[in-house]
């Protein structure tokens, strides 16, 4: 089993099929609220879709693309926190998640990102880590600023989300950068 412990109440783990109901269950008490931001929802009909979900991230981490993992937090799944594919030429990443709404608003966000950009440039040796956001995604354009990402790029038109085209703002940090910015803040 693959954990990184991010805290004493919140972890990250790769998800097992065993968990494939217990994620289908999270995404459809939550679909409205995840539709606002992610496209997917449309594709994850039934446990079946969560079980293929699952295996496409053990074929990631098996790929040595990272983690996608199950964000627990006092050992209930709450999310999903974790690499877009590493981009293993360029030393570089994106990282994407979402939380249940009652869960938001906790840091729980915040600390998961914290700890894959720490785990990124540290462990995997990585060069840049970026997040993609929603123009107005303000809560999660909350987490970048709050983290000490000091690039950002708008693109637009990056994304169909059901019935419109959606812009995006896309935050970078370089490894220098991060460290900096963590020692400044120990």
């Amino acid at each position: 089993m693959v954990k990184l412990e991010v805290n004493d109440e919140i972890c990250l783990k790769l998800l097992s099929l065993s968990d494939a109901p217990t994620l289908f269950t999270l995404v459809d008490e939550n679909r409205q609220h995840l539709k606002q931001w992610l496209p997917w929802l449309d594709f994850t009909q039934s446990v079946h879709d969560s079980e293929e979900f699952i295996k496409t991230t053990h074929q990631q981490l098996n790929d040595g693309l990272g983690l996608m993992g199950g964000i627990y937090l006092n050992h209930t799944l709450v999310g999903m926190c974790g690499y877009h594919p590493i981009d293993k030429i360029n030393g570089s990443t994106s990282i994407g998640y979402w939380l249940a709404k009652k869960y938001q608003g906790q840091g729980v966000a915040t600390q998961c990102v914290s700890h894959l950009i720490d785990y990124a440039f540290e462990t995997l040796t990585l060069n840049k880590v970026s997040l993609s956001i929603a123009e107005h995604n303000y809560k999660s354009q909350d987490i970048a600023l709050r983290l000490g990402f000091v690039h950002k790029e708008f693109k637009p038109d990056a994304e169909f989300l059901y019935d419109r085209r959606v812009n995006h703002i896309c935050y970078w940090v370089a490894r220098e950068e991060w460290l900096a910015h963590q020692a400044h803040i120990d």
